[in-house]
């Protein structure tokens, strides 16, 4: 599997200390700070993602029915 190529799972981080703003591929760094990880940007981004994963299972729910046996 490719890592860090697609940047769909990129994460912005904020510190809190010093307000700086990093980001982070999720895919690639799964144990990430919780003080530090931007729930707002967070949310935005599997927003983004739902539309595309609610079409792809109704597209496959579409082909397994089509591919499935005919019964008599």
């Amino acid at each position: 599997m490719m890592k860090e190529i697609c940047a769909q799972c990129l994460q912005p981080h904020k510190d809190p200390e010093t307000g700086e703003v990093t980001y982070v591929f999720s895919c690639f760094n799964q144990d990430q700070p919780l003080d530090q990880v931007d729930f707002g940007g967070l949310a935005s981004r599997l927003r983004q993602n739902s539309v595309q994963e609610k079409l792809t299972t109704r597209w496959i729910s579409h082909c397994l029915k089509e591919s499935s046996p005919i019964q008599a």
